[in-house]
Order: structure tokens, then C-alpha cells, then sequence
């Protein structure tokens, strides 16, 4: 069972880098609207979804990826603009939005499987990158593809999030909205972003997920789950605390799924997580909403 280790640890964390991925998105919405938005895994889903679908009609791969990722961006601004706003500017209590994306988190698998497939998915690889021997482990181009994909997410974020006006108001937002509008940012604007831009990365972690092991209308779910501890392990919204999060998530399921059971392997991850939580409550790093006004 040893001689599996070094497989289990580069499963664990190629597929922790899409947990990584997905939490930043469920950070990036928490911070600027103090919502979790449960539907965050669903963009996973769809995003691998509707690229398979779009590559099914005949298209090339590259424009199905791209027209993928673009469906799952539009619905993420139509969740915000249809479900989110309305409710923003009545002022409802927190559990209404709880409530509200349970609900759009229910929807969205089901208009998956009656208008896409009720089947797993999936595409042909990326290709164009070699394969990586370690040792007695192969990476796949695909897996290469992850990693060079989540290394590409967290660079150009730190960028947008220090570098850029707009980046710094949804960071102005995230500290403080009332203050962020006294001081001209259009904060419901900024909300609406903080949608599109975590359905941009669930789709990207949707579309080079999928060619792994395929994706269906249920995957959601386990994803805004696991993107949620992730996100809560490395300090709710800090980018690289995030992807850290991600990959203590998949490298202990790997490891309790193959070691102890396939069955009791998330009781026992997350039962690793609660004490790692009762350790350091705020997470391994400081979260966002927890900068000081000079750092923005």
C-alpha cells in the first residue's frame, strides 16, 4: 500500500488545485457580499458541462472551452442580477440569500440534466504539454495543464486584486462597503463582478477538471463543499491561502480514501480539518476582510 503513496499525493494535489480554484471564487463573493454562495461548485459543473455539450454539437475544442466558460460567466451575472440585487436593495436578513442560493443551487443541476445530459461528460485533453515523469508517478499532460492553469489563476488575481483600479475597489468593497460608496465606488457593481469573476474561475476549474475523470449535473455539490473548507482553511479570500486549503482538501481525501475507506474518507478529512480549525480558527493565513484601509 506504501508503494501507492507518491500516486495518492499528486492525485491529492492536482485535484486540490481545483478546490483551490473554487474557493477563491466562494472567498471572492464572501468578501464582497458577505454571502456563501452555495451555487459556487455548480459553476464547476457547468462549466465542464456546457464545454462538453458545445464540443458535442461539432465544434473545435478551444471554442467549446470558450464557449463554456462564457455560458457559465452569463449565468453567474444572471444569478446576481436576478436573485442577488433585488433582494441587496430590499436589505433582507443574511439567511434569505442562504436560502435563496440553496435554492439556485438546486435549479441549476436539474436544468443541467434536462438541458444537457443526465450522463457523465467529458472532452479530450488539452494536449500540447508534455507528460512529467516523478519518480514512479506520471503526470498527465491534463494534470500538467491543472497545475500550470492554477499557478496562472493565482498570478494574474494578485495582479488584478494590487495592480488595478477596479481590482482595488472590489477590495475597497470587501473591507468595507459603506465606506467603499461614500467614497464613489459603485458597490452593487462590484458585487455583480465578484459573481462573473467566481463563475470565470469555476468554469476554468470546470473545463480542465473535466478531461480528468469526466463531470455530471451532481458533481456541485461535493465541489462547494470542498471549495468551502478550502476557503476556510486558508483564511476566506486570501488567494494563496486558498489554493493551500485546496491542497491539504484533496491531499487528505486521497490519502483517507485509499488508507482507511472509501466510504468513511470525507468523515475522516473533515474530521482532520476540525481539529486543524480548533488549532487555528481564522485558518493557516489572515483573511482578506481583515486588511487594514492602508494595505488596499
Amino acid at each position: 500500500m506504501m508503494d501507492l503513496l507518491p500516486v495518492l499525493l499528486v492525485n491529492g494535489v492536482v485535484f486540490g488545485a481545483i478546490y483551490g480554484i473554487n474557493a477563491i471564487g466562494l472567498g471572492i463573493v464572501y468578501n464582497t457580499t458577505g454571502i456563501i454562495n452555495f451555487a459556487q461548485g455548480d459553476f464547476v459543473m457547468l462549466g465542464g458541462m456546457s464545454a462538453a455539450y458545445f464540443y458535442g454539437l461539432g465544434l473545435p475544442l478551444l471554442l467549446a472551452i470558450l464557449f463554456g466558460v462564457i455560458a457559465t460567466v452569463i449565468i453567474g451575472l444572471l444569478i446576481e442580477r436576478i436573485v442577488i440585487r433585488p433582494l441587496w436593495r430590499r436589505g433582507v436578513k443574511d439567511w434569505t440569500y442562504v436560502f435563496m442560493l440553496f435554492a439556485v443551487a438546486t435549479v441549476l443541476p436539474n436544468l443541467a440534466m434536462l438541458g444537457i445530459s443526465h450522463d457523465p461528460l467529458t472532452f479530450p485533453s488539452f494536449g500540447g504539454l508534455p507528460s512529467i515523469q516523478l519518480g514512479s508517478v506520471t503526470l498527465s499532460s491534463q494534470a500538467v495543464w491543472v497545475l500550470v492553469v492554477t499557478v496562472i489563476v493565482v498570478v494574474a488575481l494578485q495582479g488584478f486584486f494590487n495592480r488595478t483600479l477596479l481590482g482595488k475597489a472590489m477590495k475597497a468593497t470587501a473591507i468595507n462597503r459603506r465606506v467603499a460608496a461614500w467614497m464613489g465606488v459603485p458597490v452593487e457593481r462590484m458585487v455583480a463582478m465578484s459573481f462573473g469573476l467566481a463563475a470565470l474561475l469555476g468554469a476554468i476549474g470546470g473545463v480542465v477538471f473535466t478531461p480528468l475523470i469526466s463531470t455530471q449535473f451532481d458533481t456541485g455539490v461535493a465541489m462547494t463543499l470542498n471549495g468551502f473548507a478550502a476557503a476556510i482553511i486558508g483564511g476566506m479570500g486570501n488567494i494563496r491561502g486558498a489554493i493551500i486549503g485546496g491542497l491539504v482538501i484533496g491531499i487528505l481525501q486521497s490519502l483517507s480514501t485509499a488508507f482507511i475507506s472509501s466510504v468513511y474518507g470525507d468523515a475522516v478529512t473533515y474530521g482532520v480539518l476540525f481539529v486543524l480549525l480548533m488549532i487555528w480558527p481564522a485558518g493557516f493565513f489572515r483573511p482578506l476582510i481583515e486588511l487594514q484601509h492602508e494595505e488596499i
